[in-house]
This record gives structure tokens, C-alpha cells and sequence, in this order.
């Protein structure tokens, strides 16, 4: 039941290195894309500074 749930919701996923890697999935009902933007900026840090690159994407489900 869950997972039919999630399906249908439309999420941010912020991705690593050209789709590498999906760090985060967000909630778009919940956050707007500018508000993801702060989240990039405080919880990948570390990962911007070591030369990663991060995007934000509507999630493909």
C-alpha cells in the first residue's frame, strides 16, 4: 500500500555527479525548490566543496 502511495506523490530528488547518485528525495508538496536549495547548501556541504556536482530533478516515478 505504501509503495503505491509513494508512486503517485512528485518528489525533488537532489542528484550527485550527473545521475550518479540520488542523495535526497523530497516531498514537493511539502518543499519548494528554493527551499531545496537552502537543504543543498547545509546538508551537502561537503560534497560541493570536494568539487561534486548537485542538481535538483523531478523524481522519474
Amino acid at each position: 500500500m505504501r509503495d503505491k502511495i509513494i508512486k503517485f506523490m512528485p518528489f525533488w530528488e537532489v542528484v550527485l555527479d550527473n545521475d550518479k547518485e540520488v542523495l535526497g528525495r523530497y516531498n514537493q508538496e511539502y518543499f519548494t525548490e528554493q527551499k531545496i536549495g537552502e537543504i543543498i547548501k547545509k546538508l551537502y556541504e561537503q560534497e560541493i566543496k570536494q568539487g561534486h556536482d548537485l542538481s535538483i530533478r523531478l523524481s522519474k516515478d
